[in-house]
C-alpha cells in the first residue's frame, strides 16, 4: 500500500513540475482561448491560460490587474490576441514587461467588415474590406471601423484558427506537426458548421434583424441576413430620439427579431420589443463561457445559434 501511494505521489509530482515548466501560452480573449486549447492539445510543453476573467465577454477596456502584468513578465510567453482594437490594453504593457514575447494576432491579414454606427443610425450591412495591420482604439465598440468580432461567426473563425496555428508553429517549430494535425482536425468541425451555415443562408436570406451591438455581422453576412441596426456600443443605452429612431426602423423595415446575447442585459432589446410587436431571441457569440469548457464547446453553441435562427425564419 505504502509502494502504491509513493507511485501515485511521484505521478502528481511529475505531472505538477511538467505543468510548472511548460511554456504558457496567454491568450487576450475567451473564444481565442477555446481555439488554442484545441491548437494545442496534447502537448505537454504548452500551457494554455486566459488573461481576462472567462466571464468578461469582449474586453474592449479591461484593465490588467497586478498579478496579469506578472504574468506577462514570464520567459518564453506567448500571447495570442484578437486584435483590430479588441485587445489593445495588452500591447503598451507587455511591450514594458516582456518586448521578446511572441505576439500572435489571429485577424491579421483577414477580410473584415466596417463597423457600423449603432443606436439606429439607418446604415445598411457593412461592407467589405481587407484588414492589413492594428488600428486605433477609439470610444465604445468603435475600433479604427474595422469590427473585430470575426469569432462569433465560424466562417471567419476558421482564418483566426489557420493564423493561431502558423504563429504558434513558427513560435515553436519542434511541435509544429502537432500544432498542423490539430488545426486540420479542428477546422474540419468548423468546417462542418460552415456546411450547416450554406445550407440554411438560402432559407433565411434576405431577412432583416435588429442586434444589441456589431458582434452578430460576420455570422449575418455568412447567412445572408442584414444587420438592419444595433441598438448600443455594448456601453452606453441609446437616448430617447435614438429609441424613437430604431422603433421607427424596425416598422418601416418590418423588422420581427432582435438578437440578444448573453454576454449584455437584454432590457432595452426587450421594452423594444414590446414597443415593435415583435420578439427577442437569444444568440451566444461564445465571447464569454465555462472557464472548464469542453473541447467542443464552441462549436455546441454555435450548432444551437444555429437552430434558434432557424426557427424564427424558417416555418
Amino acid at each position: 500500500m505504502k509502494k502504491l501511494w509513493f507511485v501515485l505521489l511521484s505521478a502528481v509530482c511529475a505531472a505538477a513540475m511538467s505543468a510548472a515548466d511548460a511554456r504558457p501560452v496567454y491568450c487576450t480573449t475567451y473564444p481565442l482561448y477555446l481555439f488554442t486549447k484545441n491548437l494545442t492539445r496534447n502537448c505537454p510543453d504548452r500551457r494554455v491560460e486566459l488573461v481576462i476573467p472567462p466571464g468578461t465577454g469582449c474586453p474592449h477596456d479591461y484593465v490588467l490587474t497586478p498579478a496579469d502584468m506578472r504574468k506577462l513578465g514570464i520567459k518564453n510567453l506567448i500571447v495570442v490576441r484578437n486584435g483590430l482594437g479588441m485587445d489593445d490594453f495588452i500591447l503598451k504593457p507587455l511591450a514594458k514587461m516582456n518586448p521578446d514575447a511572441v505576439v500572435i494576432d489571429a485577424t491579421r491579414g483577414l477580410r473584415t467588415l466596417e463597423e457600423k454606427p449603432s443606436c439606429g443610425c439607418g446604415h445598411e450591412h457593412a461592407e467589405k474590406s481587407d484588414a492589413h495591420g492594428e488600428h486605433g482604439h477609439e470610444h465604445g465598440h468603435t475600433h479604427g471601423g474595422r469590427n473585430p468580432h470575426l469569432f462569433a461567426s465560424p466562417v471567419t473563425a476558421m482564418g483566426m484558427v489557420e493564423n493561431i496555428a502558423r504563429g504558434l508553429e513558427k513560435a515553436d517549430p519542434a511541435h509544429a506537426a502537432l500544432y498542423r494535425a490539430n488545426a486540420k482536425a479542428y477546422l474540419e468541425k468548423l468546417n462542418a458548421l460552415k456546411k450547416q451555415i450554406d445550407a440554411l443562408a438560402p432559407r433565411v436570406k434576405g431577412h432583416a434583424v435588429v442586434a444589441q451591438h456589431g458582434i452578430f455581422d460576420y455570422l449575418a453576412e455568412a447567412l445572408g441576413l442584414k444587420v438592419a441596426a444595433a441598438i448600443s456600443d455594448g456601453k452606453t443605452s441609446p437616448s430617447a430620439a435614438e429609441m424613437k429612431a430604431l422603433i421607427r426602423e424596425i416598422k418601416e423595415k418590418k423588422i420581427s427579431v432582435i438578437f440578444t446575447e448573453p454576454q449584455y442585459p437584454a432590457r432595452t432589446a426587450e421594452a423594444l420589443a414590446r414597443e415593435c410587436g415583435i420578439r427577442t431571441v437569444r444568440l451566444d457569440p461564445v465571447a464569454s463561457g465555462p472557464a472548464d469548457a469542453p473541447g467542443d464547446y464552441y462549436e455546441k453553441v454555435m450548432e444551437n445559434n444555429l437552430k434558434i435562427i432557424q426557427g424564427v425564419f424558417v416555418k
